[in-house]
């Protein structure tokens, strides 16, 4: 069984929330929406047995890889 991935994505307007790639809500605030997410996770625990993972990505140039930077 897979860990559950979960993604809060923030843009100019709010907050998308991601759950394996598909949006399954949208907020104004990033508190909301990681709330959600980390109770989400917390039941996927219960339920499964493996914690969900939950992310923050933020606007802008995806990272770089450290090899990147020479």
């Amino acid at each position: 069984m897979e860990q559950r991935l979960l993604v809060v994505r923030k843009d100019p307007r709010g907050c998308t929330l991601l759950d394996g790639g598909r949006p399954l809500a949208w907020y104004h605030s990033i508190a909301a929406a990681l709330e959600l997410a980390q109770t989400l996770a917390d039941a996927s625990a219960l339920r499964n047995g493996l914690p969900g993972r939950v992310e923050v990505c933020r606007p802008g140039p995806p990272p770089r890889a450290p090899g990147a930077f020479r």
